[in-house]
This record gives structure tokens, C-alpha cells and sequence, in this order.
């Protein structure tokens, strides 16, 4: 999306954002998607080699361009009347150029204005618990990737205890990282549509909810042998159900792993069990002629499953959106399953894998979906249990999430 100009993102957000981009960009020499793309692939990937003298090229180039990007963001936020900053994974070596300039325009703004701690630089991801095994970011230290600096004007936040003290590791000691949860909406159920009707599925069927990107570090082909193989228990005990798979994500990101997906449900026979919805919005969120939204699927399945790769996932949103939509869920036991979710007592089945053992569901999770997707009442208590725990654990406050310590900026 580098340097593009938003499109359907106005309309989807016209009611609760003004989107706007930092003028001229492409006006600042090498800055550009070829530069970008090679100082990560060579100082941060490390699958290009270069020599040491082109390295520190590369690196005084990255400095110089930093500055002159710096400038033209401090002049946007000026233009704005800026009063406060939410930067989102900042952190993640994506484009160093736009992290080292983001550093220079947080000071420089606010040494010119005389303001206080006025930024949040939130690390949703961070470089050892997304995409590790691909090494996407590199091997460790990263020592390329641009480290939070101490500052009065930033307070960093991350989603859990074990990011943060990674992060504070990394970066010496030299900032303290505070710990905010992601929270969900604990909102009467009404106004939704159900699916069922459209879909002509009986009351009685099993829909399992997968509202995730269609990409391999999901593991969505998990979904798809879960689901053949519930669609074959019930005929080998003679039960009148049909599992059906329906998936909430845009096909066309990973248009050859969608494909792979394809191929496997015919494989398996199991086509007409798979339902592809496509990318589907929060209600709330103009529906771009989308006849459903991510809540109403919620709302007419009967479980979400989040069957994720070990290393991808620093929190996973839809066991949240799970449990206060008050649905079961199934999961992996992923690397932070447990320190987000499963140390405070919310129970599902769960697909124990690990860095060295990441396959296929094996039988013991398999019987254990099976027993509980037969037990209706069991279903509904443990829907209720999760909820109640969620509601005091994940409940949506903006007060909280904003209550960071905020002092001496001036009014707006």
C-alpha cells in the first residue's frame, strides 16, 4: 500500500476517521518501494549479502532519508492540530525509514510545542513472536530493527507480560513498557442476522466460525480435516448433522494458498462443507454491500475455531470476539494461548502443538470437539462460564486504555 492513495477505506471509515497521507513523499530521494524492500531484505531479513561498507550505505542513506520524511510528517501534524499520537507496531522492522522518522518527528513536534507525554506506541507484533519460523524479521538480536528510545513524550504498551519483558530486555532496560489487553464489546446479542436462513442450514447443524487472514501461518487447513472428519463421525454413528466451515477473510491476499485450500476440500470431499464469505466488517462499520458482518456470523455459528501456527500469533482476537459474543471456541495451544487466555480459566477444547510438533489435529482433539459439539447443554454452560470470566477480564474501556499517564498537552 506504499504511496497509494486510499480508496474504499474512505468510505469505510467516513463516520470515524479522517484518512489523510503525508504529502510528496515520492519527492524525497530513495525513498521508494525498491529501497525500502532492499534495506530490509539486507539489514534486517539478512537474505541479501552485502559488504560491510555497503551496509553502512545503506544505513547513512536510511538516516538521511528518516530526516527529510521526519520533516514533512512533523509539517502534517502541525497542519492538523495534532494533540495526541497512536503509533501501531512501530516497533516491527517493516520500513525502518518510517520508524527512525517517526522517532525524529515525535521529539522534534514536541519540543516545539511544549507538550508532554503525548504518544502511545503500541507493539501489537513484535519481531519474536510473529513469523519466526519464516524469519521474516531476521534472526536475533535484530540488530538492524530501530529499538523503542526513552523519551518523555512516549509511553509503550504491548498486549502481554512476556512481550514486554522481551522488549525491555531488548532495548537494555533503557524504557518501561506498560501491558494493555486487547478488550471486546460484552453487548446484548440482538439485531443480528443469522445466516442459517440464507444458507438453508437446519438448527441443528454444526457451523464452525473461522474469521481470520487467509494465509499459511493461520493453519486454515486444520479447519478444513476438522471438519471432514466431524462430517465423517457423524455418518459412522448414524447422526442426522452436517458440520459446515465458514470462513470470514479476503481470498485474494494469498491467492495460491486460497487455491491450496481448494484443492484440499475437494481432496477431501468436503467442498460443499466450506463456505468462503469473504472480508467482513464489525457491525458498526459501513457494510460496502456486504449482505453480513463479522457479528452475525458470530452470532449464527455455534463455535469459532482459531486453530493458529505456534509462533504467529501474539494474542488472537477472535477467542476474545468468541467469548463475548458467548460461543465455544477451539484453539491451539499456541505460544501465548495460555498467558492470554487459558491461565485465567477459560475452557475449550485445545490442539496441543508446539515449535517442533505444529501438524495436524491428531485423534485426542478430535474426540474431544466431538463430545462437546454433542452435548448442547455442555456447550451453552461453558459459552456462559467464558463469558462471565471475559466480561470482568476483556470488557471494552477507553478510559483504561487511555488512562496512560497523559500530561501538559495542550487543549484541541
Amino acid at each position: 500500500m506504499f504511496n497509494k492513495p486510499y480508496e474504499w477505506e474512505k468510505e469505510l471509515y467516513k463516520d470515524i476517521f479522517t484518512l489523510v497521507r503525508i504529502d510528496d513523499i515520492s519527492s524525497i530521494a530513495n525513498y521508494n518501494v525498491d529501497f525500502i524492500k532492499h534495506a530490509h531484505d539486507v539489514l534486517i531479513r539478512q537474505s541479501i549479502s552485502e559488504s560491510n561498507q555497503r551496509k553502512e550505505y545503506i544505513k547513512a542513506e536510511i538516516i538521511d532519508t528518516s530526516q527529510h520524511l521526519s520533516h514533512k510528517i512533523v509539517q502534517l501534524w502541525g497542519n492538523l492540530n495534532i494533540g495526541y499520537v497512536i503509533v501501531e507496531n512501530g516497533t516491527l522492522p517493516e520500513n525502518i525509514v518510517y520508524t527512525q522518522a517517526l522517532y525524529l518527528a515525535i521529539e522534534e513536534y514536541g519540543n516545539c510545542h511544549g507538550l508532554g507525554n503525548f504518544v502511545i506506541w503500541r507493539d501489537h507484533d513484535l519481531m519474536w513472536s510473529s513469523e519466526k519460523s519464516a524469519m521474516k524479521y531476521g534472526p536475533p538480536p535484530y540488530p538492524n530493527a530501530i529499538k523503542p528510545i526513552k523519551s518523555s513524550y512516549i509511553t509503550y504498551v504491548t498486549l502481554n507480560n512476556d512481550l514486554k519483558s522481551n522488549l525491555e530486555e531488548w532495548c537494555n532496560y533503557t524504557v518501561d513498557v506498560k501491558v494493555k489487553k486487547n478488550t471486546y464489546e460484552f453487548n446484548d446479542q440482538v439485531g443480528y442476522k443469522n445466516l442459517r436462513e440464507d444458507f438453508s442450514i437446519r438448527d441443528d447443524d454444526l457451523i464452525i466460525a473461522r474469521t481470520t487472514r487467509i494465509i499459511p501461518q493461520k493453519r486454515l487447513d486444520r479447519d478444513i480435516y476438522v471438519i471432514n472428519r466431524v462430517n465423517q463421525l457423524f455418518i459412522q454413528n448414524d447422526i442426522d448433522r452436517k458440520a459446515l466451515l465458514f470462513v470470514a477473510g479476503d481470498p485474494n491476499e494469498d491467492a495460491y494458498y486460497y487455491q491450496q485450500l481448494v484443492v484440499l476440500s475437494k481432496k477431501l470431499n468436503a467442498e460443499s462443507a466450506i463456505k468462503f464469505l469473504g472480508s467482513l466488517h464489525h457491525r458498526g462499520l459501513p457494510s460496502q454491500g456486504q449482505m453480513y458482518t463479522i457479528d452475525d456470523l458470530y452470532y449464527s455459528c455455534d463455535l469459532v475455531s482459531f486453530l493458529t501456527s505456534w509462533d504467529y500469533d501474539s494474542y488472537g482476537n477472535p477467542i476474545g470476539e468468541a467469548i463475548s459474543h458467548q460461543r465455544c471456541y477451539i484453539t491451539t495451544s499456541y505460544e501465548y494461548y495460555d498467558e492470554v487466555y487459558g491461565q485465567h480459566g477459560f475452557i475449550a477444547p485445545i490442539m496441543k502443538i508446539s515449535e517442533g510438533n505444529d501438524g495436524l489435529p491428531d485423534e485426542n482433539f478430535i474426540d474431544a470437539l466431538y463430545k462437546l459439539i454433542n452435548n448442547k447443554q455442555l456447550m451453552k454452560e461453558i459459552a456462559k462460564k467464558n463469558y462471565l470470566i471475559g466480561r470482568q477480564l476483556l470488557s471494552s474501556n477507553i478510559s483504561d486504555i487511555f488512562d496512560l499517564n497523559f500530561g501538559g498537552v495542550y487543549a484541541r
